[in-house]
């Protein structure tokens, strides 16, 4: 025996599911109506006479009137719909465009604000670099003109020193020369002294 888990009888049963489908059915008519209307425009009813209630204002008392439309009255209505429909996309054309021109216009602003960005913070490396190379430029010369003063220092300093040189070998030569002189003149070598 199998166990109903609904516990409702036939006819309550029956009727739950006709009321699903009489959802489900509603629910796909206005979602099928909508979709026709959003993308194809009003949608067009056979023309059958249907009764509308219409409320009117006058002298401020409301009044309920019963209107019937027929096909006649239902092309008006249509007619009056794609001219504002038209007037409406019209409208939204003109608006979108505008809000194109704005953002483009925004964007532009950003591009040329982000162009002047990047040329000041291109420009200070730039006059930074310039301004490294005229100082690297300048210990340059300066280092230049200390390693021609240290060479000549150095050539100054070594033409001192020749000339000493040359002076005491002139001088050690005369030395030499003399003694060698009284040795021819005398005969025996001259002693020299260690004392201590």
């Amino acid at each position: 025996m199998k166990r109903n888990y609904y516990d409702l009888s036939d006819g309550e049963f029956a009727a739950e599911m006709a009321a699903s489908a009489f959802a489900i059915c509603s629910l796909e008519e206005n979602a099928g109506s909508q979709y026709e209307t959003k993308t194809r425009g009003p949608v067009i009813r056979p023309a059958e006479a249907a009764p509308m209630r219409r409320t009117s204002m006058s002298n401020h008392k409301a009044s309920t009137e019963i209107m019937t439309i027929t096909p006649a009255t239902n092309d008006k209505m249509q007619n009056g719909i794609s001219r504002g429909s038209r007037k409406a996309e019209n409208e939204a054309d003109a608006w979108e465009k505008a809000q194109i021109v704005k953002i483009r216009k925004r964007y532009d602003e950003l591009l040329s604000a982000l162009i002047v960005w990047e040329n000041e913070k291109k420009m200070m490396p730039k006059q930074q670099m310039e301004r490294r190379k005229t100082q690297l430029e300048i210990a340059m010369k300066r280092n230049l003109q200390h390693y021609k003063n240290k060479l000549a220092r150095i050539d100054h300093i070594a033409k001192g020193a020749r000339t000493q040189a040359e002076e005491k070998r002139r001088y050690e030569e005369y030395i030499v020369k003399e003694k060698s002189n009284k040795i021819r003149s005398t005969g025996t070598e001259p002693v020299t002294c260690f004392c201590f």
